[in-house]
């Protein structure tokens, strides 16, 4: 192996391993390959000490066509959530499935994953799973039940098409770079339909009995198993209470209450620890129900109304129950709700937490927040909808259709079919049409600019722009034609069908621990010149190695779409690998059957 190859495997570790570990979020740990290949550290004669790539190769990633293209799909995916276009059509879709479980099940296997061919699949599960939670609140389904095949479903549809995850875009930009042409819109398609119909089978034959057997989707509160009431006390004249603040009251620290809120009147006011009382006042306390009773023979205070933690009695003082999701990216990533002063940021009062498939009670405020935890919350109708416009948090519950006109969201699935059309035509290059549907759904106010720019993922296009000439560097080192070459020479007398299926079992297994984007942008180089040495169509390798990217099914921590559904659903690591296990050797050996089948490799 040459310097060079070496540098850049020494690189390809530091990514896996920090990337694996969680040590450096995912985009520092891009830019820190993007650094170490500018960095001057090889001596050549007559030019001192020579970096990898140049300044200019090394951020050319940000200017590249994928990023472009990646940008677009989140802009085109918000106008969709925007103009109500999901609501209108997943509603009807789920309420005509949701007659057995079953039938819920089969219908959130194919329409989502129809729909998450043409949506990025991370914000697929984010549009859908409010609706589904909804459904098996009125129907009485668990969640357990339907979530992991959401979260499964928007994988197998982004591998249908061009823009249905960005590792495609990635791989069919590689191509472009060597070929001067990229892959079709629809180039994955076939492949893909095949390893849904498979998965679909299997899941309606054995699958389903693999999914966690939970009880009937009961109330927020019930769910989170919050053994713990609501009261409201009233500060009666006298010193004990009148005059004092809530801080010399002590009621948390002597009887383990908390203070949701104080009316003064007419006025709500957030508790404070410096907040003086006045006679009269109204205190919502919450406690655990031995508490209860300690707190109402408190010299001071009298009972005004007692009433149980669910989302009936809590209206009846405008109060109600609401589930919020830590979103991808999230600022409140890695702090406590203690350390963030929740309850003042956002004038609602958590509850409870469930993380990572448990639920953590008893100091709620101090744990630390993972993305996919979920928080049940307790607050006003108007702090919650302030609430949900929070980028932070994704509220899990179903919202009205926007009123911004049925023509809009007609408008925005046109554009979509427009690019459909287009890009399977090849009568425009989906570098062009893709962004350009994207200011079409800007210029027809389907989405805002605020909207549009808060839709973008930066972490995911900083990683692309980021990591994309590190694919250069491997290619321009003779890394990937070495690797292939020896690839060829261990496997090439088995031919090139058994080549392609070893490099995709390797794909597979690689995504299940690390982002897919990453996975296509280290492999795609590798997958080209693998084709090229052992005699396979490069063509073919390519698309095949892009749809085993998006088979990250046996771990929570591999994709987005997965971790999501984990505190709404409860679920703990090995409900990943019962059913993610399967689907993942299905993907491969589906996908390696087609091609050598359909494509003759």
């Amino acid at each position: 192996m040459t310097p060079e190859s070496v540098y850049l495997a020494a690189v390809l570790i530091g990514l896996l391993y920090t990337l694996y570990s969680g040590r450096l979020r995912p985009d520092v740990a891009g830019l820190l390959v993007m650094l170490a290949l500018m960095l001057p550290w090889r001596p050549v004669e007559g030019a001192g000490l020579q970096p990898i790539l140049r300044p200019a190769e090394a951020v050319a990633g940000f200017g590249s066509p994928a990023v472009i293209m990646v940008a677009g799909m989140f802009v085109l995916s918000a106008a969709m959530v925007h103009t109500g276009a999901t609501e209108i059509l997943g509603r009807r879709a789920l309420d005509w499935g949701g007659r057995s479980e079953l039938r819920l099940q089969i219908t959130i296997l194919t329409v989502v994953t129809a729909f998450s061919a043409f949506v990025n699949d991370t914000t697929t599960v984010l549009i859908w799973m409010p609706l589904v939670l909804a459904v098996c609140r009125e129907r009485g389904y668990s969640a357990s039940r339907m979530l992991l095949p959401l979260a499964y479903a928007s994988l197998l549809g982004g591998q249908w098409t061009l823009i249905g995850t960005r590792s495609n875009i990635l791989v069919s930009d590689y191509l472009r770079s060597r070929t001067g042409e990229g892959l079709g819109f629809f180039s994955f398609t076939t492949i893909a339909l095949l390893v849904a119909a498979v998965s679909l089978l299997f899941f309606v034959l054995a699958g389903r009995r693999l999914l966690p057997r939970g009880a009937p989707e009961p109330s927020l509160a019930s769910r989170y198993e919050v053994a713990e009431y609501v009261t409201e006390v009233i500060a009666t004249p006298g010193p004990d209470t009148a005059g004092r603040t809530l801080g010399e009251l002590g009621l948390d620290q002597r009887h383990g209450v908390t203070v949701l809120e104080v009316v003064r009147g007419e006025h709500r006011l957030a508790p404070s620890t410096w907040m003086r009382l006045l006679e009269g006042d109204v205190l919502i306390v919450r406690g655990r129900m031995e508490s209860i009773p300690r707190v109402l023979a408190e010299r001071g205070l009298s009972p005004r109304r007692e009433m149980a933690v669910g989302d009936r009695t809590l209206r009846s003082v405008d109060l109600r129950l609401a589930e919020a999701i830590v979103a991808p990216q999230s600022p409140l990533e890695g702090k406590s709700l203690e350390e963030l002063d929740f309850d003042h940021r956002y004038g609602v009062s958590p509850l409870a937490i469930s993380s990572r498939g448990r639920s953590l009670r008893e100091r709620p405020l101090r744990e630390r927040l993972f993305v996919g935890d979920a928080i049940l919350l307790l607050g006003h109708e108007k702090e919650l909808e302030r609430l949900a416009s929070d980028p932070a948090l994704f509220l899990l519950e179903t919202r009205p259709v926007p009123s911004v006109g049925r023509w809009r969201a007609a408008a925005t699935l046109a554009l979509l079919a427009i690019v459909a059309v287009t890009a399977a035509t090849k009568l425009l290059e989906p570098t062009f049409v893709i962004p350009a549907a994207a200011v079409a759904a800007l210029l027809l106010r389907c989405v805002s600019m605020r909207q549009a720019y808060a839709s973008l993922d930066m972490q995911a296009l900083v990683i692309v722009g980021a990591i994309i000439p590190f694919g250069t560097a491997v290619e321009r080192t003779g890394t990937a034609h070495a690797l292939g070459e020896a690839v060829a020479h261990s496997l090439g007398g088995l031919g090139p069908a058994f080549v392609l299926g070893a490099l995709l079992l390797g794909t597979v297994l690689l995504t299940q621990l690390l982002e897919n984007a990453a996975v296509a942008i280290v492999l795609a180089p590798v997958a080209y010149e693998v084709a090229l040495s052992s005699g396979g169509d490069p063509h073919t390798f390519l698309v095949a190695t892009a749809i085993c990217t998006s088979s990250a099914f046996t771990t929570p921590i591999a994709h987005e779409s997965t971790i999501l559904v984990m505190g709404a659903g409860r679920y703990a690591f090995r409900d990943y690998l019962r059913l993610g296990v399967p689907f993942a050797l299905i993907t491969w050996l589906v996908t390696w059957g087609a091609a050598v089948v359909l494509y003759g490799v």
